[in-house]
């Protein structure tokens, strides 16, 4: 059987409130549970970026991850408009300028408490838009209606629902059918015969590998890819090509 190359979308660094089972706060320890799940390489954000400030964390995340070329970064965004982040033109040229793989957003109250409407965050999404910066939602912080309407509104951004469980495929399907800019991340994409079911129907483009470690264990999600019941062309584009197409703009 040939080897599979694991490119990981969704990792983070830093220290939780309420501690996974897998306390890992650090690169050291992300890097550690990476070499132990076979992983090669991994997208991470800050959850300083998340939890607290997202200037703030990104800053953190970049000095963290510096010189380490298996980790590449993931910024929190937000609307320029309370000037907390700069206008999308100056913000994306910063994205470039640090090498920024793709961004995150949290919306809800509870979080970054913002509207993903085009008259609050439409500036900012043209602008990831317009450069195919992959957008990274946390389907545990928004809804399927925010996904939709930021799909509808942006037919060429690529938008990476992370998080999906099983019980969300009367959601995805739907989507998938209406749009191309919609990749499914698998960490808790777990049910029996679902990977199977979304590569028999839409391809497996579609679907982008994801951990989500600290909080899950990396071995989970390498483990389902691996034995799933497709053929090893597609598995291999699930494990990494899917993901490194998206960050180099060849997805359509």
């Amino acid at each position: 059987m040939q080897k599979l190359n694991f490119f990981d979308c969704n990792c983070s660094v830093g220290r939780v409130a309420y501690p996974h089972l897998y306390d890992i706060p650090d690169v050291e320890g992300l890097l550690k549970e990476m070499e132990t799940a076979g992983i090669e390489e991994a997208l991470v954000y800050h959850i300083v970026a998340r939890d607290g400030y997202p200037p703030l964390g990104n800053s953190m995340l970049m000095e963290e991850i510096k010189n380490i070329p298996e980790l590449h970064p993931v910024w929190v965004v937000l609307p320029h408009h309370t000037g907390e982040m700069p206008h999308p033109d100056n913000l994306l040229q910063e994205i470039k300028k640090n090498n920024v793989k793709a961004v995150r957003i949290y919306p809800k109250v509870n979080y970054h408490s913002f509207s993903i409407s085009e008259w609050c965050s439409g500036e900012l999404l043209c602008g990831l838009e317009e450069e195919r910066i992959p957008l990274i939602l946390d389907m545990e912080t928004v809804s399927w209606e925010d996904v939709y309407t930021i799909l509808g509104n942006h037919k060429q951004l690529p938008v990476i629902a992370a998080t999906c469980n099983y019980r969300n495929n009367r959601y995805i399907y739907p989507l998938l059918e209406k749009f191309n800019n919609l990749f499914i991340e698998l960490s808790r994409f777990m049910g029996a015969g679902a990977i199977e079911d979304i590569v028999k129907r839409f391809g497996s483009h579609h679907l982008i590998f994801g951990t989500n470690m600290p909080q899950y264990s990396g071995t989970a999600a390498v483990s389902i890819l691996t034995y799933s019941d497709i053929d090893q062309e597609a598995k291999q584009d699930i494990a990494g090509k899917n993901l490194s197409k998206l960050l180099n703009g060849m997805w359509k």
